[in-house]
């Protein structure tokens, strides 16, 4: 049976009803640099208009949702790619992560994109307990504080919203990562047909360079026990 999204009642009511996710199959993690030139393509024409993401409903929301997690004032994931690349221009990390930057880029929504070879349902959900965590490239664990937003594959952790804003290191993309895991979160002014589009035009970008790559979305339910 294949692994169905699950968004626990406390994301839920975070507004977080439309979230989506998709398993990739047959990806090349590398050093291509293929997708550089569209990600600075997007950069370019999304830093020509700065001023009016004041107002723009996606940014919007997930500074709303900051808020909610009792995080005022705190600038969202994908604000802070934009601003970094504004201020010190796009790096290539790896063909992987210059798509799915150039597609958030683009949108203004944070992709998480990670090694998937459990095939595990994937739960989002706010923390009822502190839960350890060590985020991408970090030397050690951290604390994630109750009541912040977490995404799991069964009981691992792989990205958390909140106080940090980051993604697992044990499921970081890898040379030899060839099943990856894309989610989009979103946020109640993100509906489903956006969220499901920002992944596609994800797949349909790497498709061009992998032509045996395939997918799959994930069933998404709701659990109200919880």
């Amino acid at each position: 049976m294949k692994p169905r999204l699950i968004i626990q009642k406390s994301a839920s009511d975070l507004g977080i009803n439309n979230a989506c996710a998709a398993v990739i199959n047959n990806v090349t993690v590398s050093n291509d640099q293929s997708f550089m030139g569209v990600l600075q393509s997007n950069l370019n024409h999304v830093a020509s208009h700065l001023n009016s993401l004041i107002s723009n409903s996606v940014y919007e929301g997930f500074s709303r949702q900051l808020k909610k997690l009792g995080y005022e004032n705190t600038v969202s994931a994908n604000e802070k790619l934009l601003k970094r690349f504004v201020s010190k221009g796009a790096q290539s990390i790896n063909n992987v992560v210059d798509a799915y930057n150039a597609v958030a880029i683009r949108h203004g929504v944070s992709i998480g994109v990670h090694t998937y070879h459990h095939q595990e349902d994937i739960h989002v959900f706010r923390c009822e307990e502190p839960r350890s965590f060590r985020p991408l490239f970090a030397k050690k664990d951290i604390t994630i504080p109750t009541g912040d937003l977490l995404y799991s594959c069964g009981d691992a952790p792989l990205a958390s919203i909140g106080l940090v804003d980051a993604d697992a290191h044990d499921f970081r993309l890898t040379q030899d990562s060839s099943s990856l895991l894309v989610v989009v979160l979103g946020h109640e002014s993100t509906p489903d047909e956006f969220n499901q589009s920002v992944i596609e035009e994800l797949i349909e970008m790497l498709r061009q360079k992998m032509p045996g790559l395939n997918h799959y979305f994930l069933e998404r339910g709701l659990d109200h026990g919880c």
